[in-house]
């Protein structure tokens, strides 16, 4: 068992979890690192690429030599069972190996977002009471300033690549002089191993804890029976690491079947099409603004770059809109599979299956291994299929914070968990999504879901990237309000504006247009890319 983890941090009545799937039914001692790592290097498979990255190629057994010797320094260094591990780092292989590192010894590995500054990585410091910082030395300045106000840290370990001076312990001479052989803890399927914080577009991060099994189990339900990978797949895709996406396109699935995966630091989306024809993707994630922004600004990139290896392509953070998927297709040839997921959840709970017919208006069935339903958010009751309302959920995974009982309380009911999405259960079986809680627009008594408005509007070329927002209004209580980027070669203007109102008024309810609309230069964005509504909201107020 893991010492060092308060008991009063954690829930007492957390979600209730299920293992619907034989795959799920892990034994009581278990440890992912072993998983993901050394049960390939003992089935034979250490020579196969575990990591691409740049011109490098790391195999399973280079990947478990350098763990290896990271989790004897981190020992070395006094880092114990439970102990939290900061992992700051942009998209490169030395993360991945820092986390399985903490992971493999039975420490917690917490990832961290590359743009937080100072006063942020203070508070997720001080409220993880980490012992310990990896860092990337172009990382390094914030963490630096954020150390006087810390509570927890006891070591600081710096990957020095750029030639940042500094007065900590170096990695590379600490793995170099550490052993190579590294039996695992043995840690329990239930033991803490990953500590994630939401990115803050509601608020303040919250602290989320994911266990080795729930680790495992998102590969074993989600990936296994709707990406249906095998050794010899390439995931790659711009997601951060330590978004719960990332780390699980980048990290969990690759390597739980063997596979490789593809990274790119600070990928641009001319970054991704070439590490697609160097790296051989064939699994390509990321999130709509940078499909988007792949088919707007290459549109010859079928022709400019090998892309070949591409089977299917999968989408998260934001709605994916139906414009965006099939101009997709018609440029590539492949599918993107939509889905929902959430830092609290850990991954993808909704989501169509490879070999489905894909419905580009819903974001698909539920995971195998979970089970949804939309409930009235007043009385918690199942409602009709076909009625929008508070999507519950119930799987493997479930919403478990840190230290946070008052909002732990209020994201569950009855063991299900509520990640706060508007949905609809269709006659069909899918569901299909509306908006967020926060995004639902009420005006003069009507429901308006945002992202639904935004769809609407994307399908024009004139419009590049768009969000809507519900905002106030002495007669209304709150009217519709889109924040649109135009695309290349068009201009903001009366005229585009009546248009693009006339289309949302053909196209869906008359009362759902914005009546009001601004043209920007950007929108505001979380480090993941999710476009921050909140921050919308807050200036309009």
């Amino acid at each position: 068992m893991q010492e060092n983890i308060p008991e009063s941090y954690l829930p007492t009545e957390g979600p209730q979890l299920i293992h619907a799937l034989p795959e799920t039914h892990y034994l009581q001692e278990i440890n992912v690192a072993t998983e993901l790592v050394d049960r390939h290097v003992s089935a034979g498979r250490g020579d196969n690429v575990a990591i691409r990255f740049e011109d490098d190629e790391i195999t399973y057994a280079d990947l478990q030599e350098q763990v290896n010797r990271l989790g004897n320094g981190l020992l070395e260094h006094g880092v114990e069972p439970g102990d939290r591990v900061v992992v700051r780092f942009t998209n490169r292989p030395e993360a991945i190996v820092a986390c399985l590192a903490a992971q493999k010894i039975g420490a917690v590995a917490l990832p961290s977002m590359k743009l937080l500054r100072a006063a942020e990585l203070v508070h997720i410091i001080n409220n993880a009471e980490a012992s310990t910082v990896v860092v990337y030395d172009d990382l390094l300045e914030e963490i630096d300033l954020a150390l006087p106000k810390t509570d927890s840290v006891e070591n600081v370990i710096v990957v020095e690549r750029n030639g940042v001076e500094h007065d900590h312990t170096d990695y590379d001479e600490l793995t170099s002089a550490a052993d190579d052989e590294l039996e695992a803890y043995q840690t329990e399927r239930d033991d803490i191993a990953l500590m994630l914080y939401t990115s803050g577009t509601t608020g303040e991060p919250k602290g989320t804890v994911h266990t080795h099994r729930q680790l495992l189990a998102t590969a074993d339900s989600y990936a296994r029976y709707c990406l249906n990978p095998t050794e010899d797949d390439v995931f790659g895709g711009n997601p951060p690491l330590p978004f719960a996406y990332g780390y699980g396109d980048l990290v969990t699935f690759p390597l739980r079947f063997g596979a490789t995966t593809s990274l790119v630091e600070n990928a641009t989306p001319g970054d991704l099409l070439q590490a697609v024809e160097d790296h051989g993707i064939s699994i390509l994630c990321s999130i709509p603004t940078a499909y988007n922004q792949i088919l707007e600004k290459y549109p010859d990139a079928p022709e400019e770059y090998d892309t070949s290896s591409l089977r299917m392509a999968v989408s998260a953070g934001e709605p994916l809109t139906h414009s965006t998927f099939n101009a997709f297709y018609d440029s590539y040839g492949v599918e993107i599979y939509d889905g929902i997921g959430t830092t609290e959840m850990l991954h993808i709970f909704v989501s169509h299956q490879e070999g489905q017919e894909i419905d580009p208006g819903a974001t698909g069935y539920p995971v195998p291994g979970y089970e949804c339903k939309v409930i009235d958010p007043d009385t918690g009751e199942e409602l009709p299929r076909g009625e929008a309302g508070m999507l519950a959920v119930r799987g493997p995974t479930g919403i478990t914070y840190w230290n946070r009982p008052e909002k732990q309380q209020s994201a569950t009911v009855d063991g299900w968990s509520l990640p706060g999405d508007i949905y609809i259960h269709r006659d069909d079986g899918r569901l299909e999504y509306k908006s967020r809680k926060d995004d639902l627009i009420i005006s003069s008594g009507y429901n308006i879901p945002g992202p639904e408005v935004e769809a609407v509007l994307q399908e024009r070329e004139e419009v590049s990237e768009v969000a809507v927002v519900g905002v106030p209004d002495d007669e209304r209580g709150q009217v519709v309000k889109a924040f649109i980027i135009v695309a290349d070669g068009y201009e903001g203007s009366d005229e585009l504006t009546e248009s693009l109102q006339n289309h949302v008024k053909n196209t869906l309810a008359p009362y759902k247009y914005p009546r009001r609309v601004e043209y920007v230069k950007q929108l505001p964005r979380t480090e993941t890319g999710k476009i921050q509504r909140v921050k919308l909201r807050e200036r309009e107020q």
